[in-house]
């Protein structure tokens, strides 16, 4: 008996088409969590700043009252580290004339210790990923916290030993410690607050990833090699200017380094932008706008943000940090930190004695309450 050829049932729909790869950028934990519009990240530092300046005030204050009451009884409370800021002078001004930070007080400090990482990188001869990687812990530090909760230079220590360990760049806590004249408590005591503050997200995509990805694929505008190898040592350049400001906060890696070639040779990229817009025009030809006005309108859209980026950094060579202005802020952090993260101040050993006293209290009470011969309480 011959068999019936089957046919498909017209009720039946046809397989799905796979999704298109997405880059691996816009599937990280980068993209979804620490990109911002300027104006949300204006306003994640504003609210921050005030928030910092009522809590501090109030620490202060209390400080103030702690230091005329009668003496905390010893406590054995962790020594001031030596990448501890200065404590708080004996005397400090009456609260009123406290001059707390502003947000670009911060800004300018945390700037300023940016530039410290690439100098201390530098001299430990580590490599562009673990400076990258540090710059971007900083920054992403500083947007859940404050200078004056946090001094930057302790929190940059402990990111350049943090993105030593991400970037696969091992080194001692006691050889790192020594040759930045700290101890290993130093380091570690603030390692668990910043990898808590990162969301212990420590993958970073660099801008300085994506311009090695632009360096090969630029060779199909036909441009001689030894061209596109020195307009590509000017644009890492243009990459490390970038690193002191907003713009991976704000824009993509590829956009960035993309920018940083532009900075370089226009032309190059302008002839490289031509031809992409081309190859997505020829795809797009059945939508309604034509081959010709799809190519020109992406085209333009792209160059008016590669010439914002631009501009940014520009900015930023042009003006480099005032070290007079971080000084003078410097001191003023001296006055307006919180008083509560000071080992020196008498909030912190007040604190620290209630702490241990608490603790006593809870191990005392556990240990009555245990059966008299009970040989699993060791294991408690």
């Amino acid at each position: 008996m011959a068999l019936k050829q089957r046919t498909a049932s017209p009720s039946v729909a046809p397989p799905a088409t796979a999704p298109a790869p997405q880059p691996l950028y816009s599937t990280s934990s980068q993209y979804r969590n620490w990109r911002y519009s300027k104006q949300g990240l204006a306003k994640i530092r504003k609210d921050l700043n005030e928030q910092a300046v009522e809590r501090v005030r109030g620490m202060v204050e209390q400080e103030r009252v702690q230091q005329h009451s009668a003496p905390v009884a010893s406590t054995s409370t962790p020594s001031a580290s030596g990448s501890e800021p200065p404590s708080q002078p004996t005397t400090p001004p009456p609260p009123s004339e406290i001059q707390y930070l502003t947000v670009e007080d911060e800004l300018s400090l945390v700037t300023y210790y940016l530039t410290q990482i690439s100098l201390l990188c530098g001299a430990f001869k580590f490599g562009e990923m673990v400076q990258a990687t540090a710059m971007t812990y900083l920054k992403r530090f500083y947007l859940r916290n404050t200078c004056m909760d946090y001094h930057p230079k302790n929190v940059m220590l402990t990111c350049v030993f943090l993105a030593t360990k991400t970037e696969n760049h091992p080194i001692s806590i006691d050889s790192f410690s020594s040759k930045t004249r700290t101890t290993p408590d130093d380091i570690l005591s603030l390692e668990f607050l910043v990898s808590q503050s990162l969301r212990f997200e420590y993958k970073v995509h660099h801008a300085h990833l994506a311009a090695s990805g632009l360096l090969l694929d630029m060779q199909t505008t036909e441009t001689p090699l030894e061209t596109l190898e020195t307009v590509y040592t000017s644009a890492k350049q243009h990459l490390r200017t970038s690193r002191l400001t907003d713009l991976e906060l704000i824009y993509t890696p590829s956009q960035i380094a993309l920018a940083t070639f532009r900075l370089t040779d226009p032309s190059i990229v302008d002839r490289w932008l031509g031809i992409k817009a081309t190859r997505q025009a020829a795809h797009n030809a059945e939508q309604r706008l034509s081959a010709q006005t799809e190519e020109e309108l992406e085209k333009d859209k792209v160059v008016d943000l590669l010439v914002e980026i631009g501009e940014v950094i520009m900015m930023a060579k042009e003006n480099p940090v005032d070290k007079a202005k971080v000084t003078e802020v410097d001191k003023r952090l001296r006055w307006a930190r919180n008083p509560e993260k000071d080992p020196k101040s008498a909030l912190y050993k007040k604190r620290k004695a209630e702490e241990e006293a608490e603790r006593e209290a809870k191990s005392r009470a556990k240990a009555a309450a245990r059966p008299a011969n009970d040989d699993e309480s060791v294991f408690d």
